[in-house]
């Protein structure tokens, strides 16, 4: 079942490097590894983020399993008082509180109340990297999101199932099967009706990150409303499922490693929401503000793409 551990975790190192993606993701790979097979595939876990510093050596961490019916192999719970090496840092878990565990059933059909949820603020708590493949087959950075890039995606081959990514890709991979495929097409028919709109003070910009072996990884942060301005009622609990999922699994190519954290604050409603004006899908990209103070780096990259587009395509890739 998905769970998530919020962890506060004390450093015994009196200096040290700071901590990097990289070293996160070597520590979770002990934790949690994957077959050799598996390799390239997604994992069953999203790192939310990276430890953030509370002051006096203490650390805050927030990490999901997605696997429904596969528990993780090592639970952090079982963890606590034992130092964990992260990179130059020693970090003892002094707590772990679980502070989500439902199944995919639970989630995904449980009554949501009487009232309905047509409106979410969503803000990004680190860069977000999207990438899609050129004609080339180079992948290219995306930096404006729609509703398509930050759900996620399903791969299906033969008419089945067989992967998937972010939200939409965790109940693909991970939820039963018959209740994944009638619950996936219920969103598809919703996403066509979620409008994007700016959220005040939350600009989005582009994000630049140090990633391992002096890489820069491109990606977005700030924020934007998502409204669902059409459907019926079972829409718009999908809607609210997607949203809680979203939180969950992050959003992007890198959550494994870190990238992708959203925080989504839903908005509820007794009435019918009125619709969203959404902006044309333009054929050239438009210039997208660079952060204050950020450096280009050295080594050539691939150019970013920021496009204003509203949903026009499917889930399944």
């Amino acid at each position: 079942m998905p769970r998530r551990w919020t962890a506060i975790l004390r450093d015994l190192a009196d200096t040290a490097r700071p901590i990097r993606p990289e070293d996160c993701h070597g520590l979770l790979n002990r934790w949690w590894p994957q077959p050799p097979e598996e390799h390239a595939a997604a994992k069953r876990w999203s790192m939310n983020g990276w430890p953030v510093p509370l002051g006096d050596h203490l650390y805050h961490w927030t990490l999901t399993w997605l696997d429904d019916d596969v528990p993780p192999p090592v639970d952090p719970v079982d963890l606590v008082g034992e130092p964990q090496r992260i990179g130059d840092h020693l970090l003892e878990p002094l707590s772990v509180t679980r502070t989500f565990d439902h199944t995919y059933e639970q989630v995904l059909t449980a009554p949501r109340g009487p009232s309905v949820l047509r409106s979410a603020e969503v803000r990004s708590r680190t860069p977000v990297v999207m990438t899609t493949r050129d004609a080339s087959g180079e992948r290219i950075p995306h930096i404006w999101p729609h509703p398509r890039r930050l759900f996620g995606a399903v791969h299906r081959s033969g008419g089945g199932i067989v992967g998937g990514s972010g939200a939409v890709g965790a109940v693909a991979r991970f939820a039963p099967p018959d209740l994944a495929e009638h619950w996936l097409d219920l969103v598809l028919e919703g996403l066509a009706q979620v409008r994007r709109s700016p959220l005040q003070g939350q600009d989005l910009r582009l994000a630049e990150h140090r990633h391992a072996e002096n890489r820069t990884v491109l990606g977005w942060q700030g924020g934007f409303v998502l409204d669902l301005v059409g459907g019926d009622r079972g829409h718009a609990d999908a809607f609210a499922a997607l949203l809680e999922l979203l939180e969950l699994a992050g959003a992007g190519k890198y959550t494994a490693q870190g990238f992708g954290s959203l925080r989504v604050d839903t908005v509820t409603s007794d009435r019918f929401a009125t619709g969203v004006p959404v902006a044309r899908a333009r054929r050239s990209p438009h210039r997208v503000a660079r952060p204050a103070g950020s450096r280009r780096p050295a080594e050539p990259r691939s150019h970013a793409v920021a496009e204003a587009e509203e949903f026009g395509g499917t889930l399944f890739d």
